[in-house]
């Protein structure tokens, strides 16, 4: 049976996409993003989370005059 979640990778924190019994599903899946192996307790084929919008991004602070 194929189920999908999302979550972040337990190293970097990065956005992902749990694919679980997918066609390319390993027992130890790599971050897309730090390349460390991901512990999962079934198959599962990791992909990046581009699903929802990412944090924006702040505007540098305008300097302050002395």
């Amino acid at each position: 049976m194929t189920r999908a979640w999302f979550g972040p990778c337990p190293h970097c924190q990065g956005p992902l996409s749990y694919l679980e019994g997918v066609a390319g599903s390993t027992l130890s899946p790599s971050c897309p993003f730090c390349h460390a192996p991901v512990t999962v307790s079934r198959a599962t084929f990791l992909m990046r989370d581009h699903s929802r919008p990412s944090q924006p991004r702040r505007s540098p602070a305008p300097p302050t005059k002395p």
